[in-house]
Parts: C-alpha cells; sequence; structure tokens
C-alpha cells in the first residue's frame, strides 16, 4: 500500500511538472507579427482634440533600373531634369548595377546621394 502511494505522489508530481512547462511556454509565447509604422497625432480634421491611431503606409523604394523618370522626380532633390538624365543614364550604360552609380549621373553627388540612397533601389538590369 505504501509503495502505492508513492507512485502515486510520483506520478502526481510528474504531472505537475509537466503542467508547469507547458503554462510557462505559453505564457512567453510571442507570435511573429509584422511590424507596423505607427504615426500618433493630437490634431486631426474632424477630431475633438483627442489623440487618434493614423496608420502610416510604409515607403516604397523606386527601382533605379525600371522607374519612369515621373516616379524619379518624387525623390527629394531631383526635379524634372536630373530625373530625365538618370533615364538616359540608364539607356545609355545598360541599367544600374548598384545604388551607389547614381552618382555617375551628371548633377548627382555625395550630398544629395546621402538624401536619397534609402528610398532606391536596384533591380538586376
Amino acid at each position: 500500500m505504501e509503495e502505492e502511494k508513492k507512485q502515486v505522489r510520483i506520478l502526481i508530481g510528474i504531472a505537475a511538472f509537466l503542467c508547469a512547462l507547458i503554462i510557462g511556454y505559453n505564457a512567453f509565447y510571442v507570435p511573429d507579427i509584422p511590424l507596423q509604422t505607427e504615426v500618433w497625432t493630437d490634431e486631426m480634421p474632424g477630431s475633438n482634440g483627442t489623440e487618434s491611431y493614423v496608420p502610416q503606409k510604409p515607403v516604397e523604394k523606386i527601382d533605379l533600373n525600371s522607374a519612369t523618370a515621373a516616379a524619379l522626380d518624387t525623390l527629394n532633390g531631383i526635379g524634372p531634369v536630373l530625373a530625365q538624365r538618370i533615364v538616359d543614364y540608364r539607356e545609355e550604360y545598360g541599367g544600374f548595377y548598384s545604388v551607389e552609380e547614381l552618382m555617375e549621373v551628371d548633377g548627382i553627388g555625395e550630398k544629395l546621394f546621402e538624401q536619397i540612397k534609402d528610398r532606391v533601389t536596384v533591380s538586376p538590369p
């Protein structure tokens, strides 16, 4: 009889330990949720001045090897003339092989490149 009680206590201990593992795992499990850019504003049109949540769309990069002059013109510091030079360079040299090659275009120096380098990308030509 004592042997049976000892075995039951051991089984209860094992069960309690396994339950603690399961509960502990679930308490610290964090699912993979994509990050989202958030913007909090105090004043919004039509609001009563309380804080509001406004999700902001992530900025998409412009591909130097496929963008139109109009799309390139949307970059800070790039006007229609410089945008056309980028397109002309791409056509003359068969495309861009790196983002840094953008500095080869007449009118784009290091300062302007630093402003726009995070907004552009290069796909294989």
